[in-house]
């Protein structure tokens, strides 16, 4: 299918194009994969190596909790490992690799990215990348791309999936599985009951109320309700948060 190019850069609540490509889990069509799930897509620069193993190594560790949290996982990257036959080497290959560390045989699927479409239509090319690119803008030709970028996208919403999160790391850091989880649960909890959550927020801690709500109504959705000149706590919310 032809792919739609932005034309801007993505920002929160952009709408996620979707796209079908090939994958270690066979062709997928991206809306149809994740459904009416979140999903997290990250895109790493280099297949193999140490930075990117041990992201995908802590993935396979706590995809459960993802799943358990209606959240699909993604990687997407360039095959941009040669094989000395004027080959590259399959993203497969790099999962053995990493099943042979994690605890858990990884679960979601690698998109690949061979000839740089979808890399491009994500925005995740730094301006090295971009100045690296040959004169026929072919990235085919074993280009490690020079940042790491994580995208938490939202659930269906008529029809449509949004951009919830986004994150870019340079190429030397590895990103943190912990932190992305914790933003999901900061999501899902704001979404699920009108609330904003502070810095370092995890379940169970207090939550803010906005200010257009009012003392009355904050009183009637808790069991426990403090106000201070800046904030509007509520220390227990009624009912199940995803």
């Amino acid at each position: 299918m032809a792919l739609p190019q932005p034309v801007r850069p993505f920002r929160l609540g952009s709408v996620v194009p979707d796209f079908e490509a090939d994958t270690t889990q066979g062709r997928i069509k991206f809306y149809d994969h994740i459904g009416d799930n979140w999903a997290v897509l990250f895109c790493y620069p280099d297949d193999f190596s140490p930075v990117a193993t041990s992201e995908l190594v802590n993935f396979a560790k706590i995809q459960v909790p993802f799943a358990s949290r209606g959240v699909k996982l993604l990687a997407l990257s360039t095959n941009n490992q040669p094989d000395g036959n004027g080959e590259y080497i399959p993203h497969e290959v790099w999962v053995e690799d990493v099943n042979s560390l994690a605890s858990e045989p990884l679960a979601f699927p690698i998109v690949n990215d061979s000839d740089g479409t979808l890399s491009r239509l994500f925005n995740v090319l730094d301006e090295k990348d971009v100045h690296n690119l040959n004169a026929d803008n072919d990235i085919t030709e074993g280009l490690a791309f020079k940042s790491r970028h994580v995208f938490i996208i939202g659930p269906n919403h008529n029809g449509k999936h949004h951009f919830r999160l986004m994150l870019n790391y340079p190429a030397a850091v590895g990103f943190s599985t912990g932190e992305m989880l914790r933003v999901i649960d900061c999501l899902q909890t704001a979404d699920h009951a009108s609330v904003r959550t502070p810095a370092d927020w995890v379940p169970g801690m207090d939550v803010i109320i906005p200010s257009k709500i009012s003392d009355a109504e904050a009183k009637v959705r808790t069991v426990s309700f403090s106000t201070t000149p800046i904030l509007q706590l509520l220390t227990h919310l009624p009912g199940k948060i995803p």
